[in-house]
């Protein structure tokens, strides 16, 4: 029974995030993250470390493999991976998240049984650590499908984001888990006394939540330094075409007719997606080589690119992911290049036992990570880039806003996704990178979904998947700090002191000696 309950969690947990199955879209379920775990802390209820860890560890698989099969697309189909290798290759990455998050149970369990402290106290708070040790290690971390991200409709919920981040959300959704799993069992034990005081505080967060929440969508009337005339040129690339040498005019036509049309709107600012530029440029010059397509317009596009002046410190193929600003004479104003890349995707770690996964970086070449991150200035005003998947992580676009970003702009490439999943998840991040630091983000995806958020986290446009459109906004830019931006993630960090203080006495009472 244990073990059906433990799938039962991991599958409803899947299904809270933006699912897409064979082309078909769910409805938004994000509300049963607050209860989808409850199966599963009634099945551990009582249990010890090593019984926690496996039934997490099953009910992982369940979630990861629903919420993440997309990424056999892209490992399998532009990875060029074989159907085994890619398999195999998902088993271990799946395998690994699944045992990050069976720690959080074994973990818990442990501490509960050291200190007799309730479960409800406990497991939230190392959950917390253990996901934000989860969006770093290893190889940089992956993020995704972490609880609080089921909720990117639930826009008065996730305001306290600006808080402590995506990881107050999740705490406090699976606080909630944790009471309502309380309030079942003392109901059955007919405690009726006993299930309300469990239920109580999570129902009194819940409502300050939704307060505060309301309060920053109704009464923020925060007003815009200025704003931008930008456009966004999605040019639907597909991914078999990017690189091929024969389609390079073809490609650079569609995003100079798109920068054109944008320009001739009024447009100042034409963003392109990431890697937009369908051939290898260097960056150091002073002009692009290649026509953009403006006349007047300031243009942001992305591009693979690669120092003019190459030094023997660098490696054998040393390219970069990057986002340049070109002015209406093809003047090179400032760029940016990739720091968090993709592992597997734009470098291959661990490359001298991981020589199979050399191919899925063959389109590219292996790439080199930028030094810093940093804002690229536009005309007196700091632009934050986050290049790709650099948006799923909250410390990259607090970065960018503490350094004075007054705009963020994610310039990415989802086509590797195929129609998945994926791009609908992949805009959540957006969603709440915007709230973190109230900042509006815009997206330029090359195959979709581009949108542009305000910084409540509202979708105020998005555009198709797989459609080659054109669109004209206007970005307002801010320079307030949030709390989160301030303190950072003070939250999961103290989880882990926390943790580490509380196993670390344990550790030495074990082994003390005795008298």
């Amino acid at each position: 029974m244990g073990w059906i309950a433990a799938a039962l969690s991991g599958v409803l947990a899947a299904f809270s995030y933006p699912t897409v199955f064979a082309g078909f879209r769910f409805p938004e379920l994000g509300f049963l993250a607050f209860f989808a775990w409850i199966p599963l802390f009634l099945a551990l209820r009582g249990a010890g470390p090593q019984r926690s860890f496996a039934g997490a560890f099953v009910a992982a698989v369940f979630h990861y493999s629903i919420g993440m099969y997309w990424i056999y697309t892209a490992m399998n189909s532009f990875g060029g991976l074989s159907p085994a290798l890619t398999v195999m290759s998902l088993s271990i990455l799946f395998a690994v998240l699944a045992a990050y998050f069976a720690v959080i149970f074994a973990i818990s369990a442990w501490i509960v049984r050291f200190t007799g402290w309730r479960m409800l106290w406990v497991r939230p708070l190392v959950w917390v650590g253990i996901e934000f040790l989860r969006g770093h290690l290893p190889a940089g971390g992956f993020p995704w499908s972490q609880v609080g991200y089921s909720q990117g409709e639930f826009l008065h919920f996730i305001q306290i984001s600006d808080l402590f981040g995506v990881y107050g959300v999740t705490w406090l959704i699976v606080f909630i888990n944790e009471a309502l799993a309380e309030f079942l069992v003392a109901w059955r034990q007919d405690r009726k006394k006993r299930a309300w005081k469990a239920l109580a505080p999570a129902l009194l967060l819940f409502l300050f939540a939704l307060g505060y929440g309301r309060y920053r969508l109704v009464r923020d009337h925060t007003a815009p330094l200025r704003s931008l005339k930008a456009g966004i040129v999605q040019a639907n690339i597909s991914q078999d075409d990017k690189w091929r040498g024969g389609a390079a005019r073809q490609i650079l036509d569609i995003f100079q007719n798109g920068t054109m049309s944008l320009e001739s709107e009024g447009a100042q600012l034409v963003i392109w997606p990431e890697a937009s530029l369908p051939v290898e440029i260097p960056y150091d010059v002073e002009k692009t080589p290649y026509d953009l397509g403006q006349s007047k317009a300031d243009v942001l596009f992305g591009a693979v690119t690669r120092s003019s002046r190459p030094g023997s410190v660098l490696e054998e193929e040393p390219y970069y992911n990057s986002v340049l600003l070109a002015d209406g004479t093809g003047r090179i104003l400032g760029y940016y290049h990739k720091r968090h890349l993709v592992p597997f995707g734009e470098y291959v770690p661990w490359q001298k036992y991981l020589t199979f996964a050399r191919k899925m970086t063959a389109q590219v070449g292996q790439m080199l990570p930028g030094k810093e991150y940093h804002n690229l200035d536009y005309h007196g005003h700091p632009l934050g880039i986050l290049i790709c998947y650099e948006d799923i992580f909250p410390e990259i676009s607090r970065i960018m806003t503490a350094k004075g970003a007054q705009v963020l702009v994610n310039p990415t490439n989802d086509a590797w996704y195929g129609h998945s999943s994926a791009p609908y998840q992949h805009q959540v991040f957006s969603q709440f990178r915007a709230i973190e630091t109230r900042r509006a983000i815009v997206r330029a995806a090359n195959t979709g979904i581009s949108s542009q958020i305000d910084r409540q986290g509202r979708i105020q446009w998005q555009g198709g998947l797989f459609t080659r459109e054109a669109f004209m906004t206007s970005l307002p830019l801010y320079d307030d700090k949030t709390l989160y931006v301030r303190i950072g993630d003070a939250l999961p960090i103290f989880s882990l002191l926390f943790m580490g203080v509380l196993l670390g006495t344990g550790l030495v009472r074990k082994f003390r000696p005795r008298k």
